[in-house]
């Protein structure tokens, strides 16, 4: 199994930002965060948020996880409206075990 994280962020932007998360205390991010600046990714999954448009966070996507299998489908997707809110540990870990229980 693979993790991965998407943002809207330059690649300077993202590494500053997992220097900071290190530098809390609460450990190092152990997952690759990729950079999406032009937004591709977002758009292509339909996340952009746009009661964003035309401000300064324009682009902003709403906050989601998708899990995709080995033959590149998505297996599970979970996608919030509210930035605040993200799905539990309990329902990321029966996702990925369910996914592992079918391969």
């Amino acid at each position: 199994m693979h993790i991965y994280a998407i943002s809207i962020d330059t690649p300077d932007d993202s590494r500053n930002f997992l220097e900071k998360i290190a530098a809390d205390g609460k450990g190092a991010v152990r997952f690759p965060l990729l950079s999406d600046p032009a937004q591709k990714v977002i758009d292509g999954y339909g996340l952009r948020d746009h009661q964003y448009d035309g401000q300064q966070f324009e682009g902003l996507p709403r906050p989601a996880i998708y899990l995709i299998d080995k033959k590149g489908r998505v297996a599970w997707a979970k996608v919030e409206d509210d930035y605040k809110k993200r799905p539990t540990i309990e329902e990321l870990r029966s996702a990925v075990n369910a996914l592992q229980n079918k391969t």
